[in-house]
């Protein structure tokens, strides 16, 4: 493949809201295949393959349609990926939707993380909401407001995850279900996971130690050794409870 243009134009872009924020920043296209540094960015667009031997912060949006490759952490607004991320660090942004694959090295910190794909973390993973359909497999803790995994494909799997709403279902084949099938061979659809405790709690197709919460849904195909329940405990039939205990305040 030969090498793309990677277009870098100088602007003067006010990032934050005091004198000590401000400085100036570049515009960056890439467009084919570039290989560059890490820095500062108002805007990152990439149309092709990219990759960032450093740790990179961007003020404004950063559009990927293809491959993003960063050797370092990434500081963004907004992050919307058509294809293949991965970041060797941590990520932090306030808007995260990708469509295809992603791959974090370290820990993430959002406020909306929307993904329609295959999602791997090797840190905790903190957000007030996560909306995530396919697999996901995270390697520290999941804690978010709200919680809603579409479970597709292949099994996810987390340590513990923490909540106010936490919802897990089974889910038909979605528009990747070609990619599924060419890339990575099927295996059995369920949510792996030692501990999940919020206030609603609603299961399907999940494998736990632990479920505690308020009002709890235990759906069909769940295995679960524990249930902790202060309101409502509802059990499907074809799924397994060892133990359910109603806690009192």
């Amino acid at each position: 493949m030969k090498e793309g243009a990677a277009m870098i134009s100088r602007t003067n872009h006010q990032n934050g809201m005091n004198d000590h924020s401000r400085r100036e920043r570049s515009e960056l296209k890439i467009n084919g295949v570039s290989n560059i540094g890490g820095g500062e960015y108002n805007n990152v667009t990439v149309d092709g393959v990219g990759r960032f031997s450093g740790d990179v912060s961007v003020a404004g949006d950063s559009r990927v349609n293809g491959v993003l490759h960063i050797d370092g952490a990434l500081n963004a607004q907004q992050l919307s990926c058509d294809g293949k991320l991965k970041i060797a660090g941590y990520l932090k942004a306030r808007d995260v939707r990708i469509d295809g694959m992603a791959n974090i090295g370290g820990a993430v910190a959002v406020e909306l993380f929307k993904m329609n794909g295959m999602l791997t973390t090797n840190g905790d993973f903190e957000a007030e909401q996560l909306i995530v359909q396919g697999a996901m497999t995270i390697g520290g803790l999941l804690n978010a407001d709200e919680i809603e995994l579409g479970l597709m494909h292949l099994a996810s799997r987390v340590k513990e995850v923490g909540g106010e709403k936490i919802t897990v279902r089974r889910l038909s084949e979605s528009k990747f279900h070609w990619l599924w099938r060419w890339a990575i061979p099927k295996g059995e659809v369920r949510f792996d996971v030692n501990l999940i405790e919020g206030n609603a709690v609603q299961l399907e197709y999940t494998h736990a130690e632990v479920v505690r919460g308020n009002r709890v849904v235990i759906g069909k195909g769940c295995k679960i050794g524990l249930v902790e329940y202060s309101d409502e405990l509802i059990v499907h039939p074809d799924a397994s409870v060892l133990e359910e205990v109603r806690v009192h305040d």
